[in-house]
Parts: C-alpha cells; structure tokens; sequence
C-alpha cells in the first residue's frame, strides 16, 4: 500500500505508512478511530509471538502474549539489564484474571470492585497448573491491570490471554512518549508501532493482594484511601 493510503476495508480510520519496508514508516500504524481495523493488524503480530508498541491507558507499553515465552526474552531484553520485578499484565475482565490466579481475600476484592477497570495492578498469587511458569514471580505470584480503555479491553478479550504491558522504556530511564520516540530507542527490534500520538502520564498503582490485608508496593494513577501511607518499590 503507498505512502499515506488508505485501507478500504470497511473505510478504515487506520492510516498505513511506507512500503512495507522495515524502517519506521512500514512498522507504524496510527490510531484514527476504527478499532475493528485497528485489531486486524494487532491480533495477527500478538498471535504469531509479536512484540508491538501499544497506548496502554495513560502510557506507552510494550506488549506481546504472556504465554510466548520468546516474545516476553524479547522484552527483558529490550528493557534491559537490572529490572528485578515481574511483567505486568492486562486482562479484559475479573474473570480472565481469575482464570490465571486465586482470588484475593475480600478486602481485596473489595478494592478489586472498586478500582477495575481502571489505572490499578494486583499482585496475585497464581493458580497451580493454569499459569506458564515463566509468567510467575519467584514467589508464585501475577501482577494483572483491567484496563479502562474499551480497545484494549477488546483487544486482549480477541486474543483471548493475558495481554503483557510494561512501559516503554529501558530499565532506569522514563517512558517514551510517541511512537517516533520509541523508534529512536527501540528501532527495528519492535515488530509493530500502534501510534496514537503524545502520550505522556503516570505508571498504573502497584498493590500486593497476597495476604489478607492489601499492601502498597508502588502509587501511581489512584491512591486508594486504605492504602494511603503503604512503602513503595519501583516495579516499573
């Protein structure tokens, strides 16, 4: 397809860029409005292993299937060296979450009802058998966010597993915030660009669902009343 045309099927809000060649302009898509077209060019690099540049909620994520264990190397690898915490994931409903990991106690469902979908990440703990393991935490556990946006809530219900979103920087360094930007960090090593323009914002809240009682462990776009004063841990 050439420069700036535009796909016909269904008039598409989905702009194409180049000629297919592995520069920038072949790998960018830019988010005009029709998801149906959107999706028809995410799910297929997901699907296949993938690691695609998506606007998550607030910011920029990186993101790929959780359960293709080369695509989540791909991403440690991009991020880089010294990141110690597990990848966050996103989910398009309580029960996709609850497929993968045991339920919270009921102050953590509570907080669960009152947060999600929305800028808040629980930590659980895994369910034996259902969840690859190199998805868990070295103590057992997942991290999942529902995410308010409809599209990704869309996406990650077509793919049908848990979507990996982690920002989009190297280890140490703050977000990009465009998908040009990304190019200049990232380059050819990202398989699809999905570019909605300046993104700019705060990471998800970080809570630990675990035990009995939720925990803190990062504050970031909501600070649950309970949770006010809790300790922090960068897990970006």
């Amino acid at each position: 397809m050439g420069e700036g045309a535009r796909d016909t099927r269904g008039e598409s809000e989905v702009l194409m860029h180049g000629n297919g060649s592995p520069g920038f302009d072949g790998r960018r898509i830019e988010v005009l409005g029709d998801t149906a077209s959107l999706l028809l060019r995410i799910l297929p690099e997901l699907r296949r292993g993938g690691v695609v540049f998506l606007p998550a909620d607030t910011i920029y994520g990186l993101s790929c299937r959780w359960d293709s264990e080369r695509a989540l190397e791909r991403i440690q690898v991009l991020k880089g060296p010294g990141r110690l915490s597990q990848f966050v994931s996103l989910v398009s409903s309580r029960e996709m979450a609850f497929q993968y990991a045991e339920e919270p106690s009921s102050s953590g469902l509570r907080l669960l009802d009152e947060h999600w979908p929305g800028p808040l990440t629980a930590v659980l703990r895994a369910r034996a058998g259902v969840t690859p393991e190199f998805c868990a935490g070295t103590e057992g556990t997942v991290a999942f966010r529902f995410p308010r946006s409809p599209f990704l809530q869309e996406l990650v219900r077509d793919l049908g597993v848990p979507l990996v979103s982690t920002s989009a920087n190297r280890t140490g360094e703050a977000p990009v915030e465009s998908a040009q930007d990304a190019w200049g960090v990232f380059g050819g090593a990202i398989d699809l660009y999905v570019d909605a323009g300046p993104l700019s914002g705060v990471p998800s809240t970080l809570v630990d669902l675990t035990e009995d009682r939720p925990h803190l462990l990062r504050l970031g776009g909501v600070l649950p009343p309970e949770l006010a004063g809790g300790d922090e841990a960068d897990a970006r």
